[in-house]
């Protein structure tokens, strides 16, 4: 790739990181973008055109690589744009083959046998995709694209239409006919009055110190200063905090890195000495703690500290490390980072200041 072109890459990557769009997204369109500008003639519609012609393999196997080049092309002001097709939706079938039954069934066999997905993962693939095959019989990209058509006009919401999209994608890459589907876009939401101030959080931690078993106060220490989702705080052991750093599988299958503060490590491998603590860290009176076992120790555990129940929930704390880390650190990239986001839009939302932090800035700043 010639210089001009290098830098007709690196401007039109600085502007797809102001779109908002997910990182793998992002990564998706640079991949396709790098191989036109590397492969094509001109970067021109004479040279998408030729470029299409010569790699039609590729546009059957990803079909976003056209909207890429397309994007790339509009970026320069080119103009090109790909015309829009009206997608027809599926009529439901009277019912489901039994070929599809039996796919379906050795597909779901094989999550269970070969992947680590929960069991709530696994009935959301089920149901998806036996959905999925009530519409259509054969797995391809025009059935796809009209099944999803079907969901927009059974108003589904984004978030579901995106659970759909994800099975379809991961049946697909296990028949070896891998599809790539364009997501729906999802508002995404948090109310950040119900995330526990600094002074609840360290009141709680104050009171848990006093508890005959003082593993609770290191979950909530735990959870507090790594912004840990609760089956990643789950996969913790004792050892993972004496080591201080551990990197783990969590969320959509993504590997990411954790550190422990190094207080946090003082205190735990002076407490695993004292009282033998090894393995698990998210260990109860009866085994492994449960998400309902938490969260019902939390709310207990908040009733007594005079916290509102609303912030007494494992995530409520992933939230709480977000705020105070932008509160000592406006970096929002690399926050992003710490807390496993695929999007920056995701992370800028812990920006947002609480009903009180507002009228407090409000009456300290509006004084005329």
């Amino acid at each position: 790739m010639n210089s001009d072109r290098q830098n007709i890459l690196s401007r039109y990557i600085s502007y797809l990181y102001t779109t908002g769009r997910s990182y793998d997204f992002i990564g998706r369109y640079i991949r396709h973008v790098s191989d036109f500008l590397e492969k094509s003639e001109s970067v021109s519609r004479k040279g998408y055109i030729s470029y299409k012609r010569e790699n039609a393999d590729l546009i059957a196997r990803y079909p976003i690589l056209c909207d890429a080049i397309c994007d790339l092309l509009a970026f320069l002001g080119i103009g090109y744009k790909k015309k829009e097709v009206k997608v027809r939706s599926l009529e439901k079938l009277s019912s489901i083959s039994e070929r599809n039954r039996e796919l379906l069934n050795s597909f779901i066999l094989w999550l269970t046998e070969n992947n680590d997905y929960s069991p709530h993962t696994v009935d959301i693939y089920y149901t998806s995709l036996k959905q999925y095959f009530e519409y259509a019989n054969e797995v391809n990209m025009e059935n796809c694209k009209r099944f999803i058509r079907t969901l927009e006009e059974q108003s589904l919401s984004p978030q579901t239409i995106r659970l759909r999209i994800t099975a379809l994608e991961k049946f697909s890459k296990w028949l070896k006919k891998p599809i790539e589907l364009k997501r729906p876009k999802m508002k995404r939401k948090l109310d950040v009055n119900n995330v526990p101030t600094e002074e609840e959080y360290n009141r709680l931690l104050e009171y848990l110190k006093t508890k005959a078993n003082r593993d609770y106060y290191f979950f909530i220490k735990v959870l507090g200063t790594t912004g840990a989702r609760l089956s990643e705080f789950q996969q913790f052991t004792w050892e993972d905090m004496a080591i201080g750093e551990v990197t783990l599988r969590g969320k959509g299958n993504k590997y990411r890195r954790f550190f422990f503060q190094r207080q946090l490590r003082q205190e735990a491998m002076a407490y695993m000495k004292e009282n033998g603590k090894t393995g698990l860290l998210a260990v109860g009176k009866f085994g492994p703690l449960t998400q309902r076992g938490f969260s019902q120790h939390l709310k207990a555990w908040g009733k007594h500290c005079g916290i509102d129940s609303r912030k007494m929930h494992a995530h409520a704390f992933r939230h709480f490390f977000a705020k105070m880390f932008l509160k000592k650190n406006k970096d929002v990239i690399q926050l992003a980072d710490l807390l496993g986001h695929g999007s920056v839009d995701t992370t800028r939302i812990y920006l947002q200041k609480s009903y009180d932090e507002q009228k407090k800035d409000f009456n300290r700043n509006v004084t005329w």
